[in-house]
């Protein structure tokens, strides 16, 4: 029903503004896809930093 309602019924300045639009708004998704993934990886990175820190530890220095 889509491709019929551009390509049919719209006049050609609204079909070139609904796929201009169209294309921008798939950009902007592909944008914050991204930083999406980004976000996800540094609160990934955080997380397991938290884990570690919370384990004991034991520093043996030898005799110093």
């Amino acid at each position: 029903m889509k491709k019929w309602l551009i390509n049919g019924f719209l006049p050609m300045w609204a079909k070139q503004t609904v796929l201009e639009d169209n294309r921008q708004m798939a950009r902007q998704i592909r944008a914050l896809r991204g930083e999406n993934q980004e976000l996800k990886a540094y609160i990934r990175g955080l997380e397991s930093g938290m884990r570690a820190g919370k384990r004991i530890q034991i520093y043996n220095r030898g005799g110093e």
